[in-house]
Order: structure tokens, then C-alpha cells, then sequence
């Protein structure tokens, strides 16, 4: 049990992997109105990629005539590697040096994709399957000598240094004395890119108009200005073309209004190049017949150099079209051309029926052949091979049609693969799994299979699979290892990469240790097994059908190329280089998973991401492979009854493979990892736990880890043996997730799936949570079962199951949703009741803390280790967690809020919410760190202590642990009277700064105003420090309180439960406490500690009607570190003790005459206005204990009063209050009673005109009555005009002369 104290002290390093760069850290952001020169471009192109490493590099193609590099900025995932599959394509600008615009924009291209990556859906969805690839200028020597603001350009910068047209110099097709000049480097440069990269689709941006131009370039006769010269695919040309200038604001008109030629007119924006003008030798055309690449020239602007403050609308205009130009390399055709044993075959020709123009594959063997939506035959061709034609080739619009060729050898008989684009019809199952079984061992594998392949070989093999078999497969990375190798996973299942209804996952891991191969080639051969006999093996197909298979080969591909290395270097030694991670760390990653306690730096990244993948998905079954051992080794400290489930699984495998059934010890330990040698000093060592033992504890999944032999690294020759003995017996363990109880849990009323609900079986703590589509599954063995489902707002259920070993058990529950309303149910739950009631002892409380499972994470920390340590808890406790940021501090750095629910994505309107916040002063340094040891003991104990479960499932806590993180950078540990960090970055005093309609507020405190504005607290906690008590609102000297007795009961119940704050001794020796008296019971009112405006305190209470305790931690605002523990126990009562608080006072329901709930409600209090009901009529304020007076009254309905008793020590007594009388419609009898009376008065007044003055006055004595109780009704609308609840009845106003409707500031 006592594993649950270390789950949280891996959470700041699990994420390490996970963070994207913070945008707002990028050096030096575009401020679109600056040219660079070289020197400038070269420093902001490197500042990318050291930014973006993950996603960028920078090369180059050759250098300009002067010696200036002729940079590319690469922008994709595997930057520095070349992935099978992914189009290439590029941008070229600045071609002619006094064409500017273009070389700004791609710059700024470069910035957009780097910084909007992972946040903009369609730009990441780019760079992770698009090669861009991107040069701002080709022509750098040009620029140099460019001037700014010509817009005609000069002939100085228009070429190169050598006076050489860089777009004029091409080798060209209808000119065959045409030959390339030696003067331009720069062509030669991009020529060799061009054969090299075998791009698909490129675009070259000039200046001097605003239009595009496709080719050809020029014709046989090069007349000027030329006429019409179509290329093979024309209409695909205009297509692209037409792409990018309908994306253009201005292009799109065809009407650039140059001044050159101010009546200039292009159809749609463009036009075939060499009917403009006839330009021999250019690039485009190159690319085209040349390079395999459809290119396209864009002219950007009509003005070549304009003025650097355009460049921001230039940028404007072409954003959209540059990148849905792009987004065309993925339409037409596209796969890979292949021998009959998979291999693929590079230059192969690719041609298309009718159209004269045909592309070759890459080095892959890949290929993309760009067509436009329609019906066509298509042939590969390969020298040595027999060429093959797929006819009536279906192209739809959107992403291109997958096509593979597989040619056989003219010199060799291979037998041919089925067709990879077959898929086999998913089988329904409603009763047991078919008891298939797989013909022959004998997977489809190469001879080369037979030896250990590296991670480099691993990677292809699994990219190719994942080409040729895209129906059933998929392939995504869970992370990186610590040399920043990608951990492959392959999902092997018909769908994959969808939640669907009957498909329970499974989970096998390879290659924990370099040193162990055989685990990793395995399983790399049953990735291989699986897709190449889906269709034709009967067991395969049934279970990539019914199961979704995901098998990560290699989870330390560090160690595994360092074991490689070793073998090609090293001989018949005895040498086992490769247990640890990477070649620079000692780590076995198979006791690297956390138990107890660790360093910081424990959980290697490969372990983290690991266990990130695992919680994100819901596994049912899983198994690590590995050497090194015989037989099958069961999680640690499992229940008897998941150990039987194990054993089922174990007989199952060693059914197919008896030679396991030994299990026997391997007499020769493991040899000696090189890495593990003392190199000089002791360091501290840790262990954990193994994956399978962890996974047990913390997700759904229930798993072995199966060990093949005794060598980890046997001879490659052995490796056929071993794949013979295990491959029926790996299928058999797959098809054991189908053997077990399985369901839905649905609303019972609604019939819609219930996604965060959980199922527990009686006997066992693993808890097993459903799916998105409420589905489970729970592997047992044969016998009675009772199993429980339960889900946040729903009452749970318990159903008896008989498990038989041969049949599925379909078991559905229907959760009923707790009873309407649901405060009724939420406030007489007597078992919460008690609770609340015992809690309220302080003995009980101290026995609790006492109780709980403690976190030991008492660290300072900075505000990166303190985000990762938040993110953790969210990744670890994502039902009960929710992280997000409130907004950003001066220096950009994130104001995290932690919110602790039992359902944090579904708040529920009687929840109790209370906010917890420090490091509103950054040199208070202790209470951010006493607050995250609270939400990590809340988390861990949660599901553990029955009592904090229950504390959690009724609350809403927020935690907020620092509003300045700038401030708390800059705190000084040790000072206990430090100033230093007090401030925010910008010099103020942020509880100085919460001044309502302040224009100026910080950014801090706007973050905050936000949360306290979104309403609904209904206590709030603040930490501080140099001092020692409580202090309760207002700060504000000239403040009257109302209700002052509950907001000096609230802070004595934290000060009340504080070992020493209730004696009223402060006994601080700073400026600030040395001429302060015993403080009773330890509390004051704010105003009278430290009075001041623009409090904190004094906005939640008049904005939000929200009592704030604002708690001094202690006289020393930065103690030693080793001090926080004694704090924390000191002050771990006191918090408690306000979680338990919020649950008192009064709560209650408003109701119209009719029933239904009325919002917006005022509830007040002994004649103070307090707060006002929900959209749910639902209301909930903290009283002192007493007895108190309720007034109710909302617009339309007669006020109502009630009288409540609230007790220090029970919960919230219920209140329902029902309004019995409309006062609308009173108002339209007094108001038709008084018409009749004035109509009356008015003929009275004809008849008696003639009477004297005195009987006159006496009519018009009750005119002035009237007029006398308006304005008497007027004065007191005005008296009330401070009233916090004055603009709840302002948006119903119609009129000045309801009591009800108050004057407006």
C-alpha cells in the first residue's frame, strides 16, 4: 500500500518530454516591419532551430558567388531524417536579389509554422506529414546590394555578383545548346537540391506584379511576348495555380494595377507563363521536366522593394495562400513500388495513360503523382522488373488515393503478395472467440530478418508496414528517448486509430533493455506477422477484426543501438554494453517506473512517456517480451484474485509454447552493463517498480512480463527458433482480452454512454475505468463475481456475475442519475452528514491527517519544476484533475489553477467551491509549496481514504499555488524579511492592484479577477507569510463589515486548528510585527493588521460575495526547505478543516408558485445582502453559528422570510423556499385601482369646481400623499446605491419607480 506515497514525486519529470516550447519564449518575435540582411537572416534562421529543434533544421544547398550561404530551413517531424511516404515540398524566394517581399514572407512562413505547431490544427497536421522545406533567398549577394523602396528594382541586385540571371540560366528543354554557366553557383546549388530531394510540388516567389504563372516557361519559336506553350498537365497547373491566387486577397481579382501597366489583366490571377512573356532557361520549367516537381511562379507584389512597413500586410496576404498551396501535395496519387519481398524500388517510373509526362519514385520507392479528381490507368515500371498497370484508378477530391505496385523480378520466380489494399469484413462476435489457430510459424520475414536489425532498420520496416497496410495499421510515437530517438508504436486492427464499440486493446512492449534483443525482434516479426497474413491466416484476421493490437518494439532504442554497436565492434566477448537507456545513463527502464521515493531526476523520459501512453489509453491486457529469463512472471502484490485472471493467462501461452512451462532460473546472471561501472564516485541509487507492476497499480490493464530465454541477446541465427516457439502462443495470449466480462454503462433515462464511470469487482482493488463510449472490460477467471459500477452524479450499482471459461459474459449496467434535485440528495446523504459532523472535531480532523498517505514532494521549487510537478497531477489523476492556465504573468509565465473534483469536466451546481491561492507576494515562498502538498496528498488519497474520497466527490477545490510567478523567481531562501520578489516584474504590489474598473490592472491580477468574477466560491483561502494569524475582510480602513460575526468565525476555524495561531502570540521580530500585541485567538480584521486599498480579500467579498481568510504561514517568509515539513504539519489541519467549513452554513432552493427554480434570487442575511441563487435556484452562503433571518426576493414575486439555525459542527441545513404570491400581479391591481381613483377624482372635480378653496385642498390631499411616498421610494433607492447586490435587478429594470430597480452608477 504504501506504493501510493511515491505516484505524485514522478509528476515534474513525466512531462519533460511532453512540453512544447512556450511561444511566448521565442527570441527576437517578428515585428513585420524590418529587413534582414544576411547577417540578420543567418542569426534568426539558427535562433528557429535552436527553439524548435524537434521540428527544424537548417541547411544549406551551396554558397553565392561572394560566399554567402544559400540557407533551407527544413520543417517537419524527423527533421534531420528521411521519412518513407511524406511529400516533399518547397519555397524558393528572393531569385532575383531586388525582389524583396519574397524573402520577408518566407521568414515569416518559417515563424508561423514553428510557433503555431501543436496549437493550430491544420498547421500541425503540415508539418507532420509534409517535407517543407524552405530557402527566403537564393540569390543573398543580389539583396545585399538592393535598395529598399525601388520598386522598379536595379540590375545591380536583380542577378548575382557575376551579372548572371538566376531565373534565366536553367538547362532548357527547347534549346539544346543551352548550357549551364559557370558564373552561378547558385544554380548549380539548387539544380543538385532539386535531382537530390525529388520534390513533389514547389513554389518560386518573385516581385513586380501580383499574379501566377505556370508553364511552360517558354516555346520552340521564344517570341516576345510569346504566346500560349501548355505543359502535359496544364489543367493541373492552373489548378495549383488557382489554388494560391483564390487564396490571395488581391491576386484572386486578376487586376494588379501596377503602375507599369496599370490596365493589366489576368483571368482569375493567372496565367501560362510563356504567354506573358517568353523566359528562357527558367527554373519552373527545370523543375517540372527535370526535378520529378510541379512548380509554380507567384509575383507577390507589384512594387519589388517596397518600404519594410508594408511587409506586415504582405504577410497578411499571402499567409492563407502559402499554405493552402502546400496542403496540394497531398491530392492524387500516391505509394510505394515494390519487389515481391517488400523491398522498395527506387526510380521506378510512374505514367499515367494520355497524359506525356511521367515522375520516378524515391529512394523509398515512394511516390506522389499530383492529378486532378477523376478516373485514370497507371503503369510502374522498373528496370529488370515487369511492369504493372492498375486500370480505372478512382482520384477523389481531398487527400490522394493510396496505390501500391508490387513488379515482380524478370530474373527470379517470387511468389506475389495479395493485393495490400484488400481488407477482410470485420466478423460480428456475440458468443465465445473461435478457437482459430494460425496455420504455419512462418511469418513473411526477409533473409536479413535473421540477424538483429538496427533502430534505423526498425524504423523503415515499421514505416513501410505502415504504408502498405494503411487499412488495418497505424504508426505514431508515445515519445523520445534520451538521445531523442522515437518510440514506435504500431496499432495493427481494421479502423485503427478510432475508440469502437466491441474492441477491447492490447499492449506489448519490447526491448526494455539494449541489451535484451530477443524481446524486440519478436515482436518486430509478429508486427510483420500480423499484417502480411491478414485475410489469409483465419486466428490473424479474427483478431485484427475484433482486437486493437498495439505493439511498441522497443521502448530503450538507446541501449538497443548501443547493444548493436557493440555486436558489429566487438567479438566473442562476453559483453552486455546496452541495459541502461542511452549510452550516457545507467538506467535498467524496467525498474524505473516509481513506487516509493526517488530523486528528482529518477524517471528516465523513456519511463515517463511510457506511462503517459499507457493512462491515455484503455488496455485491457498487456505483456512485456523480454531475454533474460524463462517463463512468466506476474505483477508483484496482486489480489488473489487477479492472480488467479494471471494464471489463466500463463496456462493459455504455455498451452502453445511447454518449453516456458520451466520457468527456471538462468544460472548465468546478467552480464555487466559497461555503463554500470563505478566511474570514481557513489552516487545514490533507486529502483522502482517493473512496468507490468505499475500498470497494475495505476491503470486498467492487467499484463505479465513473458521471458523467452536466458540470453537477452541470443545468436541471430536463433532468432527463427524462438519466434517458432512463441508465435502461436503470443496470438493465443492476444485473444485471451476476449475472455472476459464485458459491457456498457449507460444513463438509464437517456441511454447515452456514461465515459468516466468505473467498475470495481469485489475482492480486488483494481479498478477498471470504461472507455469514451462507456464501454469496459474486465478479464476473470471462471467463478461468481459481484461487480460495482458507479460514476460521478450517478447512483451505483452492483451486479452478480457468473464467469464461465468458455463463454463472454455481456454485462451492461444502467446508471440512474442521483434524484432531482440534486441538492436534496447531495445535502440528506446522512453518511456525508455524520461525516461532516465527526470532522468538525478537531481530535478527528488531527486523526485523519494523522491517517492519510503523505506525498514527501516539501521542495522548493522554481516555477518550470512547478509546472511540470502540476502537470503531473493532471496526467496521473485525470478523473479528479483538471489543469489549466488563468493567464500569464509580466514575464509570460503561466498562472496555473489545479482544479480537485470528482468530476472535474462536469461541474454540478451544488458542489461546494473553494479556492485555494498563494504567492500572491512572490517572497512568501512557503505557501505555494503548502499548497501543492495539499493537492498531491488530496490526489493519492483519493480512492484510498474512503473519507477524503468523499470530501473530493462533494467538492469543487481550486487550487491556485502562485499568482506572481515572476515574483517568486527572484525570492531569496534563507531571508525571512526579504523583499525581494514582493512585487510582480513590474514594480506593484498585486494586493494593492484589484480595483474594480482599474484600466491599468496587471496582468496577474486580471488572471485572478477572472476566476473571482466567474463566480461561485463560496469560501476562499489565501496563504502569506511574516507573520503568524488570520485576517478576515475588509483591508479597506473606512469599510463597514456586514456580517462581520461569520467572517470572524471563518478565520478562527483556521487559526482554531492551528497547534499555535490560536494563542494570539505572533512573536515576529520584523519591521512590520514589532509593535504588535497578542493578537486574540490569533485573528483580526484586515484593516487593522495591514490596512489598505485594492485588496484581494476586499474584490472576492465585493464582486462575488465570497469571504476570504487571508492566513500569515509563518514570521519567516523564505525558511530553510528543511523547515517545510514542520510546517506542513502544522498547517495541514487548518486546511482541512476549511474543506470540511465549506460544507456548513445555509444552503437551500428558490422556487416560483409553479415549482420551477427561480435564478437570480437574493438571498440576505439579518438585513445584509449576501448572494443570489443560480441558473438551478440554487444557493449556498457560510454562517456563523446561530440563529439567522432570511430574506428572499427576486423581480415578479413577493418577498419571502425564513429562519435558519446553522451549527458549528453539522452540515448545510436545507432550505427550500417557494414564493407563494406574484407581485407583478399585485402591481396591476394597485395599478388599476389607482387609475379608477384618479379617473374618479377627475370627475368629482367637475362637479365641484364651484366649492370653496378648503374642500378643494381636501381633494388634493391624497395627490400629495402620492407624491410624498414616490419620493420617499426615490430617496431609498438612492440609500441603497452601495448595495453589492444593486445590479442584480438592473437588467430587468423598466423603470425608476420600483422599489426593486436601483439606480445605475
Amino acid at each position: 500500500m504504501a506504493y501510493f506515497c511515491f505516484i505524485v514525486l514522478f509528476f515534474s519529470i513525466s512531462e519533460v518530454t511532453h512540453c512544447v516550447k512556450n511561444p511566448f519564449e521565442t527570441d527576437n518575435e517578428e515585428n513585420y516591419n524590418e529587413y534582414y540582411n544576411y547577417l540578420e537572416l543567418t542569426r534568426r534562421l539558427h535562433t528557429f532551430v535552436e527553439n524548435y529543434p524537434r521540428i527544424s533544421s537548417l541547411g544549406s544547398v551551396g554558397k553565392s558567388v561572394e560566399g554567402r550561404e544559400l540557407w533551407v530551413m527544413r520543417v517537419t517531424t524527423h527533421p534531420i531524417t528521411d521519412v518513407p511516404g511524406k511529400p516533399r515540398v518547397r519555397y524558393v524566394g528572393n531569385m532575383h536579389g531586388d525582389e524583396a517581399v519574397s524573402r520577408q514572407v518566407l521568414v515569416y512562413l518559417i515563424e508561423h509554422l514553428l510557433t503555431q505547431y501543436g496549437t493550430d490544427p491544420r498547421v500541425t497536421a503540415l508539418v507532420n506529414y509534409t517535407d517543407i522545406y524552405i530557402m527566403p533567398s537564393m540569390n543573398p549577394d543580389g539583396f545585399e546590394k538592393a535598395m529598399e523602396g525601388v520598386c522598379k528594382g536595379n540590375s545591380a541586385g536583380r542577378d548575382n555578383a557575376k551579372h548572371v540571371d538566376l531565373n534565366r540560366n536553367f538547362p532548357d528543354h527547347f534549346d539544346a545548346t543551352s548550357a549551364l554557366v559557370n558564373d552561378a553557383p547558385e544554380i548549380t546549388g539548387v539544380i543538385k537540391w532539386t535531382l537530390q530531394r525529388k520534390f513533389v510540388l514547389s513554389g518560386d516567389l518573385h516581385g513586380g506584379s501580383v499574379m501566377a504563372r505556370y508553364p511552360f516557361d517558354d516555346s520552340d519559336s521564344h517570341l516576345m511576348p510569346g504566346g500560349y506553350s501548355p505543359s502535359h498537365d496544364d489543367a493541373l497547373y492552373r489548378h495549383l495555380a488557382q489554388t494560391y491566387t483564390q487564396n490571395h486577397p488581391s491576386m484572386r481579382e486578376g487586376k494588379p494595377q501596377c503602375q507599369d501597366d496599370p490596365n493589366e489583366k489576368f483571368k482569375d490571377g493567372v496565367t501560362n507563363m510563356a504567354d506573358s512573356h517568353d523566359v528562357k532557361g527558367g527554373m519552373q520549367y527545370f523543375s517540372y521536366l527535370r526535378g520529378n516537381c510541379f512548380e509554380v511562379t507567384f509575383e507577390l507584389s507589384c512594387c519589388k522593394y517596397p518600404m519594410a512597413s508594408d511587409l506586415y500586410t504582405e504577410w497578411n496576404n499571402n499567409r492563407e495562400a502559402l499554405l493552402a498551396y502546400m496542403e496540394k501535395v497531398h491530392i492524387g496519387v500516391r505509394g510505394y513500388v515494390m519487389t515481391s519481398s517488400g523491398i522498395g524500388l527506387p526510380d521506378s517510373n510512374i505514367a499515367v495513360a494520355g497524359i506525356d509526362h511521367s515522375i520516378t519514385t524515391w529512394i523509398f520507392g515512394d511516390y506522389y503523382r499530383l492529378l486532378l479528381p477523376g478516373t485514370y490507368n497507371i503503369t510502374a515500371s522498373s528496370p529488370g522488373y515487369q511492369s504493372k498497370t492498375e486500370q480505372n484508378v478512382k482520384v477523389n477530391t481531398g487527400r490522394a488515393t493510396l496505390l501500391n505496385f508490387i513488379l515482380e523480378d524478370l530474373n527470379e520466380e517470387r511468389p506475389v503478395l495479395e493485393s495490400p489494399t484488400t481488407v477482410a469484413p470485420t466478423t460480428a462476435r456475440a458468443h465465445a472467440f473461435s478457437n482459430h489457430r494460425a496455420s504455419t510459424p512462418e511469418p513473411r520475414i526477409h533473409p536479413q530478418d535473421s540477424s538483429y536489425r538496427s533502430y534505423v532498420d526498425m524504423e523503415r520496416i515499421l514505416q513501410q508496414l505502415s504504408t502498405i497496410h494503411s487499412p488495418i495499421t497505424r504508426l505514431y510515437s508515445v515519445g523520445q528517448s534520451a538521445q531523442g530517438r522515437k518510440l514506435y508504436v504500431m496499432e495493427i486492427s481494421t479502423d485503427p486509430g478510432t475508440d469502437q464499440s466491441g474492441k477491447p486493446e492490447v499492449m506489448l512492449v519490447g526491448g526494455l533493455h539494449g541489451s535484451d534483443a530477443v524481446g524486440g525482434e519478436i515482436l518486430l516479426n509478429l508486427v510483420e506477422y500480423l499484417c502480411n497474413n491478414y485475410g489469409s491466416e483465419p486466428l490473424v484476421t479474427q483478431l485484427v477484426n475484433t482486437t486493437r493490437v498495439h505493439i511498441l518494439p522497443s521502448m530503450n532504442p538507446d541501449g538497443y543501438e548501443a547493444r548493436v554497436e557493440a555486436q558489429k565492434n566487438i567479438v566473442n566477448e562476453n559483453v552486455g554494453g546496452g541495459m541502461g537507456n542511452s549510452s550516457d545513463q545507467s538506467t535498467d527502464l524496467n525498474r524505473n517506473f516509481p513506487d516509493i521515493s526517488y530523486a528528482r531526476d529518477f524517471v528516465q523520459p523513456e519511463t515517463a512517456a511510457v506511462m503517459k501512453w499507457i493512462k491515455a489509453y484503455s488496455f485491457v491486457l498487456s505483456a512485456t517480451v523480454l531475454g533474460g529469463m524463462i517463463g512468466i512472471k506476474y505483477p508483484s502484490s496482486v489480489d488473489s484474485l487477479d492472480e488467479a485472471v494471471l494464471k489463466s493467462f500463463t496456462e493459455a501461452y504455455y498451452m502453445e509454447n511447454p518449453y516456458l512451462q520451466m520457468s527456471q532460473a538462468c544460472k548465468e546472471p546478467r552480464p555487466l552493463d559497461r555503463n554500470d561501472i563505478n566511474r570514481g564516485f557513489s552516487a545514490p541509487t533507486f529502483s522502482g517498480i517493473d512496468l507490468q507492476t505499475w500498470a497494475y497499480r495505476n491503470t486498467n490493464t492487467l499484463g505479465v512480463s513473458i521471458g523467452l530465454t536466458c540470453d537477452p541477446s541470443p545468436p541471430a541465427e536463433n532468432l527463427l527458433i524462438y519466434w517458432k516457439q512463441n508465435h502461436n502462443a503470443l496470438l493465443k495470449y492476444i485473444q485471451q482480452v476476449h475472455f472476459s466480462v464485458r459491457g456498457r454503462v449507460t444513463d438509464v433515462h437517456s441511454g447515452q454512454a456514461i465515459a468516466n464511470a468505473t467498475i470495481v469487482v469485489e475482492g480486488s482493488r483494481h479498478r477498471v475505468h470504461v472507455t469514451s463510449t462507456g464501454q469496459y472490460w474486465r478479464p476473470l477467471a471462471s467463478g461468481m463475481y459481484r461487480l460495482h459500477a458507479y460514476a460521478p452524479g450517478y447512483a451505483a450499482t452492483m451486479m452478480t456475475v457468473r464467469v464461465l471459461q468458455t463463454q463472454i459474459e455481456q454485462v451492461d449496467f444502467g446508471l440512474t442519475p442521483e434524484q432531482l434535485p440534486q441538492f436534496k440528495s447531495h445535502m440528506e446523504d446522512e453518511e456525508f452528514r455524520k461525516l461532516v459532523e465527526s470532522l468538525s472535531s478537531a481530535h478527528t480532523l488531527g486523526q485523519l491527517v494523522q491517517s492519510l498517505l503523505p506525498a514527501g514532494t516539501l521542495i522548493y521549487r522554481n516555477f518550470k519544476e512547478r509546472s511540470e510537478f502540476l502537470r503531473g497531477l493532471a496526467l496521473n489523476f485525470p478523473h479528479i484533475t483538471r489543469l489549466y492556465g488563468l493567464g500569464h504573468s509580466w514575464e509570460f509565465r503561466t498562472i496555473w489553477a489545479l482544479e480537485i473534483s470528482g468530476s472535474p469536466e462536469s461541474p454540478r451546481p451544488t458542489e461546494s467551491k473553494i479556492r485555494y491561492v498563494a504567492g500572491v507576494h512572490g517572497n512568501a515562498a512557503v505557501g505555494p509549496e503548502l499548497l501543492m502538498e495539499f493537492a498531491s496528498v488530496l490526489c493519492i488519497n483519493y480512492g484510498w481514504n474512503p473519507t477524503i474520497t468523499k470530501l473530493i466527490d462533494r467538492s469543487r477545490i481550486v487550487i491556485v499555488p502562485c499568482v506572481n510567478p515572476d515574483g517568486r523567481e527572484l525570492a531569496q531562501e534563507g531571508l525571512c524579511f526579504s523583499t525581494a520578489g514582493r512585487t510582480n516584474a513590474h514594480g506593484v504590489d498585486l494586493d494593492t492592484d484589484f480595483l474594480y474598473g482599474n484600466v491599468s490592472v496587471q496582468p496577474e491580477t486580471r488572471a485572478m479577477m477572472n476566476l473571482i468574477e466567474g463566480g461561485g466560491f463560496t469560501l476562499s483561502v489565501v496563504l502569506e507569510g511574516g507573520s503568524l494569524l488570520a485576517t478576515y475582510p475588509y483591508d479597506r480602513p473606512t469599510q463597514s463589515v456586514q456580517n462581520e460575526e461569520t467572517l470572524r468565525y471563518l478565520a478562527s476555524v483556521y487559526a482554531s486548528n492551528h497547534p499555535v495561531m490560536h494563542l494570539g502570540y505572533i512573536g515576529c521580530s520584523d519591521e512590520l510585527s514589532r509593535n504588535e500585541r497578542s493578537v486574540p485567538q490569533g485573528i483580526l480584521r484586515g484593516a487593522d493588521f495591514n490596512s489598505h486599498t485594492g485588496s484581494m480579500k476586499d474584490f472576492s467579498m465585493d464582486v462575488d460575495a465570497c469571504p476570504e481568510v487571508t492566513v500569515y504561514t509563518g514570521c519567516c517568509l523564505h525558511p530553510p526547505p528543511q523547515q517545510l515539513l514542520s510546517l506542513w504539519a502544522e498547517h495541514a489541519s487548518p486546511l482541512f478543516a476549511m474543506l470540511v467549513e465549506v460544507h456548513k452554513g445555509v444552503s437551500g432552493v428558490v422556487r416560483g408558485m409553479e415549482g420551477q427554480p427561480v435564478a437570480g434570487a437574493v438571498i440576505g442575511v439579518n438585513g445584509s445582502a449576501l448572494v443570489h441563487t443560480d441558473t438551478q435556484g440554487y444557493f449556498h452562503t457560510l454562517l456563523a453559528p446561530g440563529t439567522h433571518q432570511l430574506q428572499v426576493q427576486a423581480p415578479g414575486f413577493q418577498q419571502q422570510l425564513a429562519q435558519v439555525n446553522v451549527s458549528s459542527h453539522q452540515m448545510a441545513s436545507p432550505v427550500l423556499i417557494q414564493f407563494t404570491a406574484d407581485s407583478s400581479r399585485l402591481a396591476l391591481k394597485v395599478g388599476l385601482a389607482v387609475a379608477i381613483s384618479i379617473a374618479t377624482v377627475v370627475l368629482c372635480s367637475l362637479l365641484v369646481w364651484r366649492f370653496r378653496a378648503s374642500k378643494f385642498r381636501r381633494i388634493r390631499h391624497p395627490i400629495r400623499w402620492w407624491r410624498r411616498r414616490r419620493d420617499e421610494l426615490r430617496l431609498d433607492a438612492i440609500l441603497s446605491e452601495k448595495s453589492p447586490l444593486r445590479r442584480v435587478f438592473l437588467e430587468d429594470s423598466e423603470s425608476d419607480n420600483d422599489t426593486f430597480y436601483l439606480e445605475q452608477h
